[in-house]
């Protein structure tokens, strides 16, 4: 008899609890979804106004520049073609490359012109044959590509 009793109770506090939530959710009806941002909003990257696709454009305009060069043989008309500077031109890509990814999360204008100062000092320090002033080290897929800032020494290794 107890169990019956219990089970009844059991019952109708699971029947009172679906008939308030009913009555509770009846006047909501079916929710919208938020309106989408257009595409010229930015809720989390730049701050407003400012153009950040501006240097990641430079900074692969500049890519595209130096790898044109390289490839048509033309850069090593400027500078001597050799082990030192095709490693400085990778670590040169390497660094343009890295600042250009960065400003997927957008910058500012003050970083925007940090990125174009060192863009520029870096290429500085290429043409003059000069080490470039930061190591990387990056592990691709087969090899690893190493450079010192210093010494200018580097280049791939196999894994």
């Amino acid at each position: 008899m107890l169990a019956a009793v219990g089970g009844a109770v059991v019952l109708s506090t699971i029947g009172i609890v679906a008939v308030v939530s009913l009555l509770l959710g009846a006047g909501r009806g079916t929710p919208t979804p938020a309106q989408p941002t257009s595409v010229a909003e930015d809720p989390g990257g730049a701050p407003s106004g400012v153009d950040s696709s501006g240097i990641a454009d430079r900074l692969e305009a500049k890519m595209d520049e130096y790898r044109s060069l390289r490839d048509s043989g033309a850069l090593w008309q400027r500078i001597p073609d050799n082990d030192f500077n095709r490693t400085a031109l990778s670590a040169f890509l390497f660094f343009l490359t890295d600042m250009k990814v960065a400003t997927i999360w957008g910058v500012d204008a003050e970083q925007a012109q940090e990125y174009d100062e060192r863009m520029t000092m870096l290429e500085e320090r290429f043409l003059a044959q000069q080490p470039l002033g930061d190591d990387i080290r990056i592990t691709l897929e087969k090899q690893v590509f190493t450079y010192d800032g210093e010494t200018g020494e580097g280049g791939f290794t196999p894994k």
